[in-house]
């Protein structure tokens, strides 16, 4: 078996884990002989046996567009003899060029979101990962300024583990077995206490469908959980597949999708995504990871709109349609 067919392998497993992927993100890559294979933008981990969604890359390239802050050069590194369905590489493209290991595994892990959305995220951190090579970086705008970012954070220092605020996860080695055992090390130090969501249906509403996980129902039914994901939006897929925060019947805005009903249920508009529906369960498992009480950060307005108006999101909505 080749590394990028057992890179494939492990991406679907991890693709399968709604705890560890959900819908199209989360990315992983392996680096062979100046070339770096990549999980295309749009497409599903869970799929990675299924299709090819990996994308070649020339490192070299990325890294002087690191260097240049070009993100049109990073799109332009990739290897079109390679790439016969013309596939975009991912976004953070430039972030698995930066780091030097062969392997770079990038998750929306709920147990890492539910810390990485706090305002004590960083001291948290400090005491879970307490003897890893490990980095924090507060939110950046995904891309090129968050590879940037890391890039300064890390300093030249060997580095294995990135936390990215409101983001997610990234952890890199050489070996891909050893690697994938240390992303299971982090999720067991960073794990939490779960509130439990009680399973449920819900009954229909004109012009809007129950999402499909029963357990997302728990948000309309919970005033705290409600109160909490209707005060904001917390990490950058939610507001891609979700738009800004949730809502309530009586406050829901335009491009709010998640609208939580009490005593009714969560509802989506009826053509939304499947990838919509994943993101909604990873909004009931992050912040059933929250403990009572526990200071949130959420994004901005401003870093919202520059999200939902960025063409590489745009391009990954119309995939997922």
């Amino acid at each position: 078996m080749s590394d990028l067919q057992a890179l494939a392998r492990y991406s679907a497993q991890i693709g399968r884990d709604p705890e560890q992927v959900q819908a199209a993100g989360g990315n992983t890559s392996v680096k062979e002989n100046g070339t770096l294979w990549v999980k295309a933008s749009g497409l599903w981990l869970a799929d990675a046996l299924n299709r090819d969604l990996f994308v070649p890359v020339d490192v070299a390239k990325v890294l002087d567009a690191i260097d240049a802050g070009s993100e049109d050069d990073v799109k332009a590194a990739t290897i079109q003899d390679g790439n016969p369905a013309g596939l975009r590489p991912s976004i953070e493209t430039s972030l698995h060029a930066l780091l030097p290991h062969r392997y770079v595994i990038h998750t929306h892990s709920v147990r890492t979101i539910a810390i990485a959305i706090r305002a004590d995220a960083e001291t948290q951190l400090a005491r879970r990962l307490k003897g890893l090579s490990w980095a924090w970086v507060p939110y950046t705008f995904p891309g090129l300024p968050l590879t940037r970012a890391i890039k300064g954070a890390i300093d030249s220092r060997p580095i294995d583990i990135v936390v990215m605020g409101n983001h997610g996860l990234v952890v890199a080695g050489d070996d891909l077995e050893a690697t994938a055992e240390l992303v299971c090390e982090v999720e067991r130090r960073l794990d939490a206490p779960a509130r439990a969501l009680e399973a449920r249906q819900a009954p229909p509403r004109p012009g809007l469908r129950p999402v499909k996980h029963a357990i997302v129902h728990a948000l309309a039914d919970d005033a705290d959980l409600r109160s909490i994901a209707t005060a904001g939006s917390y990490y950058p897929d939610h507001v891609i597949f979700l738009g800004p925060a949730a809502a309530t019947p009586e406050t829901r805005k335009p491009g709010q999708n998640l609208t939580l009903e009490p005593a009714a249920g969560a509802y989506l508009p009826e053509d939304a995504p499947p990838a919509a529906d994943e993101l909604a369960l990873c909004l009931a498992l992050v912040l059933a990871r929250v403990p009572e009480g526990a200071e949130l950060v959420s994004l901005t307005p401003e870093q919202e709109a520059a999200l939902l108006g960025w063409d590489a999101e745009k391009y990954r909505q119309s995939l997922s349609r």
